[in-house]
């Protein structure tokens, strides 16, 4: 029954559009490793941590627009998965996770490895399965977030390798823009006069169509780097680096849940603010406000847009501090985001760059270069968390270009496991850059106990050498005055400008 049971889901896994697996081999999951290991239906990724897998799952599945699984043995392995389920609920990636189980009958008893693995991941899998010796199905998963499959095996467990015979994949249906969601954006934008749009995280298909629209609406444009839009040329004319909040009496949002600060201050402003998203993902991100859970491309294109008048001043400031910070970074070339810009002119031109966590991004929004260098720029930033940032970015690498990633060093640690995938992975072009600052320098701004830092004198070489990477090993060393300066001076110079 066991090998009727995995065949099952594998024949479902396909139809669903499923090529990646990533497989960590245990005894209660042998079945599945028996079947997979010796197929051409599914490319196979073999990990010995899960954790790091399910990232990696992650990662592919934003990088290749599929659903991908990840498979693991019972126990407390299956818990393992949790941080990755979350950060792909908020993300509304599709991943599957599936854990193998022991019988039903033995569950409550403490058992070796009976844990209670039924409803595991609570609210963070829309759609479940629990099954022994049933068929699986998979028609009714919307492939808008992860889903949980318990499949319960007995023993004898090893099943035989085998070719698996090719499945026609059923497509995902899209759900058209409906009237009513059309009215709400047009009539948004009908009575307001002073817009600012933010632009964040954007699929590579969403982000020509979003470019349409921005030259169309005219309306100054917060273009965060995790958006891949903000060195397009089409668009500097419109590009804002600071949002003058007096200055605006509306804010469209478009893709996912922005990392800016200001985005956090409005939600105290709302009373004073109309507010609309619109996204893949259905989160609004503030507890107030308007949201359009919609294809972002199908529905931009299906929609009237009102033209605005671009607020020149505003454009002509933010130039003005961008030259002056320039010529900072020169003064301090040894401060942290000076180091960013440098990186950032170091990278070759269409490269994927991944941005590791909250400091990077900040730093890459406000120093990396504006020329245009066609890089694809993302992040991992679903619930802003530092873990498996290393396995997600090698999800997403793709042959046949530079992929770097930009980390912290705490964050780097976070992950070290990561890299364990790379001896599957020799045809890629692969670099790491390594920000370390001794510990958590972002906690420095906002608490005055040391404990937030979690300083450390360690480097990074051991870690390059243990992993073979040290000629794919970049790490940066900023010096703390030169940071310290340059930061205080930058805010100076937001004062001076601003008047």
């Amino acid at each position: 029954m066991n090998e009727e049971s995995v065949l099952s889901v594998l024949d479902e896994l396909a139809k669903a559009g499923v090529r990646d697996i990533c497989v960590c081999p245990g005894r209660r999951n042998s079945p599945f490793v028996g079947m997979l290991s010796d197929q051409k239906r599914f490319r196979c990724w073999w990990w010995y941590e899960e954790r790091s897998a399910a990232f990696f799952a992650v990662g592919k599945s934003r990088a290749t627009n599929r659903p991908v699984a990840v498979i693991t043995t019972s126990g407390t392995a299956a818990g393992e998965l949790l941080p990755a389920v979350m950060e792909a609920y908020y993300t509304g990636t599709p991943l599957i996770v599936i854990t193998a189980d022991r019988p039903r009958h033995m569950r409550g008893t403490g058992a070796p490895q009976a844990a209670e693995q039924v409803g595991l991941y609570g609210i963070y899998t829309s759609f479940a399965l629990d099954l022994e010796n049933e068929p699986c199905h998979l028609g009714n998963w919307d492939r808008n977030g992860p889903a949980h499959l318990n499949i319960c095996l007995d023993e004898p467990l090893l099943a035989d390798s085998r070719e698996l015979p090719e499945m026609n994949e059923v497509p995902k249906e899209h759900r058209k823009p409906s009237l009513a969601e059309c009215q709400k954006f047009e009539q948004f934008v009908l009575y307001i006069q002073n817009p600012v749009v933010i632009v964040s995280t954007l699929s590579v298909e969403d982000r020509e169509p979003v470019v349409e629209f921005l030259i169309k609406m005219n309306a100054p444009v917060y273009l965060e780097g995790i958006s891949g839009l903000r060195e397009e040329p089409r668009l500097q004319h419109l590009r804002v680096s600071q949002i003058r909040i007096s200055e605006i009496d509306s804010v469209l949002r478009i893709g996912g849940v922005p990392t800016l600060r200001a985005w956090r201050d409005f939600e105290n402003m709302q009373d004073k603010l109309q507010i609309l998203s619109i996204s893949n993902v259905p989160f609004s991100g503030l507890s107030r406000g308007v949201l359009i859970q919609q294809s972002i491309g199908n529905f931009l294109q299906s929609v009237d847009i009102r033209e605005f008048s671009t607020p020149q001043e505003w454009i002509d400031e933010d130039r003005a501090r961008e030259v002056a910070c320039l010529e900072l970074m020169e003064t301090y070339p040894l401060a942290e985001p000076s180091l960013m810009h440098q990186i950032s002119n170091k990278i070759p031109n269409g490269s994927l760059v991944y941005l590791g966590n909250s400091m990077p991004i900040r730093e890459w929004d406000l120093a990396a270069t504006y020329e245009s260098k066609q890089f694809n720029t993302v992040a991992s930033r679903g619930l802003n968390g530092i873990d498996g940032q290393i396995s997600t970015f090698l999800g997403m690498v793709e042959e046949g270009q530079e992929n770097w990633i930009i980390l912290g060093d705490l964050t780097a640690l976070y992950d070290l496991a990561g890299p364990w995938i790379l001896r599957q992975m020799s045809n890629y072009k692969i670099q790491f850059v390594v920000i370390n600052n001794g510990g958590g320098q972002i906690f420095s701004k906002f608490y005055s106990q040391k404990e937030f830092l979690n300083s450390h004198n360690l480097d990074f070489t051991s870690m390059a050498k243990f992993w073979g990477i040290q000629d794919q090993l970049i790490e940066l060393i900023p010096d703390s005055t030169q940071t310290q300066n340059f930061w205080e001076e930058y805010s100076n110079l937001n004062v001076r400008i601003a008047r």
